[in-house]
Parts: structure tokens; C-alpha cells; sequence
């Protein structure tokens, strides 16, 4: 006997492009894709957003970066696993993802209504012809069954049997879509409107410019070092924090790493007139500058030109004893003293004044899209228990004469519609 397929199984290309599109193989795909980028964001050291406009924070970057990557640094970098917010495949496959999930979304949400409307009951939607048998058990049998397996029966005639899991199926997969929707547009908000800024120095007295017009400063210290309290401006708020904690303050979430030891240093000649100071050369001279002292850069190198000195500041040992001061004329490179640093000191013509001032290494962080993010992630398990306990699934028996047609579609339903009919045999043998 010749089984005739039905029109929804003959070529439609709409159709083909939509199964291509809701297909899981292409959201498992994509998710594998996103996931992948964001497991290197922990594991690998992240090229600063700045990029080499900050040349300090890129130079830290590239040597932590070279030593713990050793001979992978080259092919990971290549590959852009060290900037993956950067990297075009990641934003491509987050472009991506967005839309797949929101269709495969929308399809859940249009089989609820259906399914609370009574549309398409007896219909053939996406399921395909599975398996054609003779002498199939009868359609009562395979009702029972299936209503034993928790199957809701919407169909149930002489010649005609279709059952599903609705609703429940379809509200724990549109969770799950819901949760992937929420947590890509929390990442793409981060990516496009959040930044961070990485190991920054925050001191007394001094303002750390951020973006959005944000800036940071410590207040004077109130004989704590073990503490320091951070002023956001230009709200005033403030949070007092140790090393290793953490904050949210005015929407910026806040790191402190270390604090550290520093000096407020001014330089005047012979006749009181304040000297110029460089402190880097990637910053202009002032007149007085900010010297912080760690573990991380234990010497800092600093230049009085119009006094033609060369200074090196050296960290102590301990936090209780002063940094140690090792002066040089220029150009000649001779050591002219080299003393531990006291409030005021005289260096050939130059008087050296240093200020103690505390500081601290700070990441700061601004994700407007974190809120969507964990919500998205919540919703994603739930949504994902719920599948696993009540996967998408949708049978359409058919009796023609002495042949019984199956059609499924759902995850597993192969399997269920093999189980109803290798039953029936197991149960009579002869």
C-alpha cells in the first residue's frame, strides 16, 4: 500500500528556512559560541577597553597576558580569546543569538494561544511522518498509554488520535527562551553602553576622571590603613572598603584590590619658586604629583628637570618604616644622596616635600545590562528544569484501514513513538 505524504511534508521553502532558523542545532550552536567567548572573559586576562590609549594599564595587560599564556599567548591573542568583546566572531554570534532565541520564543508563545483557542487541535503543524505500521494497537490503547505518560489528549476520534504536553511544555520552553533573550540583551547593553576601568590609583586629594563624567577620590584617611573611603563624584556618595571588597555605588561597581603606601610630592628652588615634576612620559610635568608605591611597582622613577635631578623611590619593607630616597644629577647619572624620605629634604638646589597619602588599586565597572543578565540566567534554569521534565512534544496517530501513520515532532519523540508500538509486541509475543 502507498502512503501519500501530506502537503505540510512536500517542499515549501518558507517553511524549510523556518525549521533551519528555530532548529536547535543552530541555538545550541550559537549558545556553545557565546558561552565559549565568555569562559575566556574569566580564565584569560582581558586587553583593557582602552586599548593602547592607556599604555600603562595595556603594558600590564600584555605582560600578565605573555606569562601566563607562555606559547599560547600568540594563537589565543590571534584568535581574539584576550579581547572577546572585541572579537567580530563573538559580537557576530551574539548578533546572532538574539534573534534566534526571540523566534524560537515567538513560536512558543503562538502554540499557547493555539492551544487555548483550540486551533490546529487535529492538525498536522511541523510534526513529519516517523513511522508507518501494520496492525498498530488501537488508537483507546495508545490514548491510555500516552495519558499514563502525562500526555494531554486533544483529539481523539475513530481514525485520529493527537496528544501533546501543553501547556506546561511550552511555558517551561518559553522560559527558557525568555531567560537566553534577557541574558543577551543584558550583554549586548554591557558591551555597548558599560566599560571598565582596570588597576586604577585612587588618592587623597586627587580626582580619577572615569567616563560618563564619573570621578573617584579617597577621603582624608581617619587612622585605618587597613580602610579607605571612596568619594564618587559628583553625587558625594561614599563607601569605606578594604582590600579584596567589594561595592555598588551609584551604579558603579566597585573593587578595591589593595591600598597602598604613596607620597604627595612638591619641589621648589633656592628662591621658593615650585619646580615642575614628571612623573611619567606619558603625563605632562606638575607641580606636584602622586607617587603610590606596591608591590606591583615597587621603584618609581621620577624627574625635577629644571633642578637636573633624577629621583628613585623605593618601597620599605614594612608599611611602618618611610620609602627610601636615592637622588641622581642629570645628565651625568652621579648619586648624590640616598636617604630615607622625611617630610622635607634638601637635594642640591632643589627642596624635595613629601606628603604622606594613601592609596589604593581599584577596578571600577559600569554594566547597566547586569540586572537583565542574572535575570536571564535565572529564568534559563528554571526554564531548562522545565524541559527537561516536560520536553516539547507533539503526536498525530492517523488509522487508514489496517496502517496506522505517526507523526512527531519534540525532542525524543522518535523514541516515545517506537515506545508505544514495541509495547504493544512486547505485551503479545506470539
Amino acid at each position: 500500500m502507498t502512503i501519500w505524504a501530506d502537503p505540510i511534508e512536500e517542499r515549501d521553502p518558507w517553511r524549510t528556512l523556518w525549521r533551519l532558523l528555530t532548529h536547535d542545532g543552530l541555538l545550541i550552536g550559537l549558545c556553545a559560541v557565546v558561552a565559549a567567548g565568555l569562559i575566556a572573559t574569566v580564565i584569560l586576562p582581558q586587553q583593557p577597553s582602552a586599548g593602547v590609549s592607556d599604555p600603562v594599564a595595556y603594558s600590564r595587560w600584555e605582560a600578565e597576558a605573555k606569562q601566563r599564556e607562555g606559547a599560547l599567548y600568540v594563537p589565543l591573542n590571534g584568535l581574539g580569546l584576550n579581547n572577546v568583546a572585541q572579537a567580530a566572531w563573538w559580537r557576530m554570534a551574539l548578533a546572532a543569538f538574539m534573534p534566534i532565541a526571540g523566534l524560537r520564543l515567538a513560536d512558543r508563545l503562538i502554540r499557547l494561544v493555539d492551544a487555548r483557542r483550540g486551533a490546529r487541535d487535529g492538525e498536522l503543524r511541523d510534526e513529519r511522518r516517523v513511522r508507518v505500521t501494520l496492525h498498530a494497537p488501537p488508537l483507546n490503547d495508545l490514548a491510555d498509554r500516552l495519558r499514563a505518560r502525562r500526555y494531554r489528549i486533544l483529539r481523539h476520534s475513530d481514525d485520529v488520535l493527537v496528544a501533546d504536553r501543553t501547556p506546561w511544555a511550552e511555558l517551561a520552553s518559553a522560559a527558557l527562551h525568555l531567560g537566553l533573550v534577557f541574558a543577551a540583551v543584558g550583554l549586548s547593553l554591557n558591551l555597548v553602553v558599560g566599560w571598565e576601568a582596570t588597576n586604577q590609583t585612587v588618592a587623597t586629594g586627587a580626582s580619577l576622571l572615569l567616563r560618563n563624567g564619573h570621578a573617584l577620590t579617597l577621603a582624608d584617611a581617619a587612622g585605618d590603613s587597613a580602610r579607605v573611603t571612596i568619594v564618587l563624584q559628583p553625587n558625594d556618595a561614599s563607601v569605606t572598603l578594604g582590600e579584596g571588597e567589594q561595592a555598588h555605588v551609584a551604579g558603579l561597581h566597585l573593587a578595591l584590590n589593595r591600598i597602598v603606601p604613596g607620597y604627595r610630592l612638591s619641589a621648589t628652588n633656592s628662591q621658593a619658586r615650585p619646580l615642575l615634576i614628571r612623573a611619567s612620559n606619558f603625563l605632562s610635568p606638575t607641580t606636584e604629583v602622586l607617587v603610590t608605591l606596591d608591590a606591583d611597582e615597587p621603584e618609581r622613577y621620577i624627574a625635577v628637570p629644571e633642578a637636573r635631578l633624577a629621583l628613585a623611590l623605593t618601597a620599605a619593607d614594612s608599611a611602618s618604616q618611610p620609602a627610601r630616597l636615592r637622588a641622581f644629577a642629570l645628565p651625568s647619572g652621579e648619586a648624590i644622596t640616598d636617604t630615607a624620605v622625611q617630610p622635607t629634604l634638601v637635594v642640591g638646589d632643589a627642596e624635595l616635600r613629601f606628603q604622606p597619602a594613601q592609596g589604593a588599586i581599584m577596578d571600577v565597572r559600569y554594566a547597566p545590562g547586569d540586572l537583565l543578565w542574572w535575570l536571564g540566567l535565572t529564568t534559563t534554569l528554571v526554564g531548562a528544569i522545565g524541559s527537561l521534565v516536560y520536553p516539547m512534544q507533539r503526536l498525530l496517530i492517523r488509522r487508514r484501514g489496517e496502517w496506522t501513520e505517526f507523526y512527531a515532532s519534540g525532542r525524543y519523540s522518535r523514541r516515545e513513538v517506537a515506545r508505544l508500538v514495541e509495547s504493544r509486541r512486547e505485551a503479545n509475543p506470539s
